[in-house]
């Protein structure tokens, strides 16, 4: 199983709903964490996946954005007058000592470790539902915890745009999560782990596309499309298809083995006349989900013996 995570900003929560509609929920469950006071477009997204047989993962806890550190906030508003079926995740960070006392009110949960693994998260993962930890972490650990779900940040983010390379590695943990006794995997997809409120003035238009190698053992890659740079934020919408035409050049010419997904003839459909710059936040949100598209259907393939 893929546990991708999102935050609750906008673009991130359409690309949910627009992803809950597309029968993945067999191979995908969604880690949401709330960056916004504002629930509404949250709750909007849960009743969807809802409604496609998806129960996504909702960090109660979270440590980023409008709401951090406010645990009982949350679960409060979410619960309020709903219906709403998700599974509550508690992060336990470098900060937080022992197990918080609040996990004993809730009849069930997941955990997400960012901290170390020591015999208190052991004993607290064989009460939770998922526990997450990082995918280095020993195997002879590994063994050692319920339920486990392996995650990282394998994005290379850059300062700027204009220093993406053309590829970078991504992650092969998705063909080997198993092998070491993992229950699933996750990671952060094309967004990475670091949070921001919003993106700078974007001097380049970058769109990053990722996909994976059967010839170089089925590892993920992303590749960085970059629009000319004029040395100025003007002009988003003539950089975005500056960066678009490079993508759908290589989509035609199959030079990158692209699976064919939804998101991909989203961004085809841009390209096609009369060409159309939906906006920077639409441009991530189609990434996002083709990230995510490749990453099931990777999943839904049949495994040599």
């Amino acid at each position: 199983m893929y546990y991708p995570i999102l935050r609750g900003k906008l673009n991130e929560l359409l690309a949910l709903r627009e992803l809950a509609i597309l029968s993945l929920p067999e191979y995908f469950c969604p880690v949401i964490e709330p960056v916004r006071e504002d629930l509404s477009a949250l709750k909007k997204t849960i009743v969807e996946l809802n409604n496609n047989n998806i129960e996504p993962i909702v960090i109660v806890n979270p440590l980023k954005g409008d709401f951090k550190g406010q645990f009982i906030n949350i679960t409060n508003n979410l619960n309020h007058g709903s219906n709403l079926k998700y599974l509550p995740c508690f992060i336990l960070h470098d900060r937080v000592e022992g197990i918080p006392s609040e996990i004993d009110g809730l009849s069930r949960y997941a955990l997400f470790v960012t901290r170390g693994v020591d015999s208190q998260v052991i004993d607290a993962s064989q009460k939770a539902e998922l526990t997450f930890v990082n995918h280095d972490i020993s195997p002879n650990i590994i063994r050692r915890i319920k339920n486990v779900v392996l995650c990282g940040d394998f994005f290379k983010r850059q300062s700027k745009n204009a220093d993406y390379p053309e590829e970078s590695s991504f992650s092969s943990l998705h063909t080997y999560y198993n092998e070491l006794g993992a229950s699933g995997f996750s990671d952060y997809t094309i967004t990475g782990e670091e949070f921001s409120e919003s993106g700078g003035p974007a001097y380049v238009v970058t769109i990053h596309i990722s996909y994976i190698d059967s010839k170089r053992f089925d590892e993920m890659f992303v590749r960085h499309y970059l629009s000319y740079e004029d040395g100025t934020p003007a002009q988003p919408g003539a950089k975005f298809l500056n960066a678009l035409e490079k993508l759908v050049v290589d989509i035609s010419s199959g030079k990158v083995p692209f699976i064919k997904t939804n998101a991909i003839q989203e961004f085809l459909n841009l390209n096609s006349p009369p060409s159309h710059f939906p906006g920077l936040g639409q441009v991530k949100k189609i990434s996002i989900k083709h990230h995510i598209e490749t990453l099931v259907d990777y999943l839904s393939r049949p495994r040599e013996e």
